[in-house]
């Protein structure tokens, strides 16, 4: 019986033995992860703290104040005491559109001559018709725009002298030209061209005559009895004024 006893007492002291062995184990298993843990996650803290000290250090930096300003109770201008400017401080300014011409003109070829100097070299019209047109190298008159012609041109000769050389940049020869102030049209004198204008009265002969008429020397001198008496040669080109003549402003793109 006590044999049996002290058998049964022994599978139980080794059945309790065996369970604070595992739970004894399983402890110290936790114990020994749970401190690993520690340490790897203490060396990655370690690690990344640099990380974000520099992180939020940029945040800072680049933080703008969204914050909303009442301006009618803003004091201007602002005083920030150390950031403040000394007015004796000398402070270059700098021009960008210069340093871009600048660089610019670094590229540009040798005897480059802009627009602007151009401009500034060619003579203005004083009566306000703009640059004065360049000279044919043919055209008769190559003075037309000399100082000593210019002293004593009037509006009227100015744009006469624009048409002729215009007409003449068109193969358009003339001699002349005479400003109609009672129709402001110019009529250029040009070779077997005629204006004529009829009289409002007949003539001796009871037939209407020519009273008026314009044209070169030449033509006056070979044919103005036969053109006085409205016989016209067939090679002459005949116009009735105010036909033939030409609005200067409409013609060379003028502001009136």
């Amino acid at each position: 019986m006590f044999r049996d006893m002290f058998s049964g007492s022994r599978a139980i002291f080794i059945g309790v033995v065996f369970f604070v062995l595992v739970v004894g184990g399983s402890l110290l298993y936790s114990w020994q992860v749970h401190r690993t843990t520690d340490a790897e996650v203490a060396a990655t803290q370690r690690k990344v703290q640099p990380l974000k000290n520099n992180k939020a250090a940029r945040t800072a930096q680049d933080t703008v104040d969204t914050s909303t300003v009442d301006f009618e109770h803003a004091e201007t201008p602002l005083e920030t005491g150390d950031t403040q400017m000394s007015e004796d401080t000398d402070v270059s300014v700098v021009d960008e559109t210069s340093e871009v011409f600048d660089m610019a003109d670094a590229f540009l070829p040798d005897g480059f001559v802009s627009e602007e100097e151009i401009a500034k070299d060619v003579p203005v019209s004083p009566y306000g018709f703009g640059p004065f047109p360049e000279v044919p190298s043919d055209y008769p008159d190559q003075d037309v725009w000399s100082e000593t012609a210019l002293r004593s041109m009037e509006p009227d000769h100015e744009l006469i002298s624009r048409v002729r050389i215009e007409l003449w940049n068109q193969g358009v020869r003339t001699i002349g030209g005479v400003y109609d102030n009672g129709h402001r049209l110019i009529y250029p004198i040009i070779d077997d061209v005629v204006y004529i204008a009829w009289s409002d009265n007949l003539g001796i002969d009871g037939k209407p005559y020519v009273r008026r008429q314009l044209t070169t020397p030449a033509v006056s001198d070979q044919y103005y009895d036969d053109i006085q008496k409205g016989t016209f040669p067939p090679h002459l080109t005949i116009y009735e004024f105010p036909d033939g003549g030409i609005d200067p402003y409409e013609f060379l793109g003028l502001s009136r």
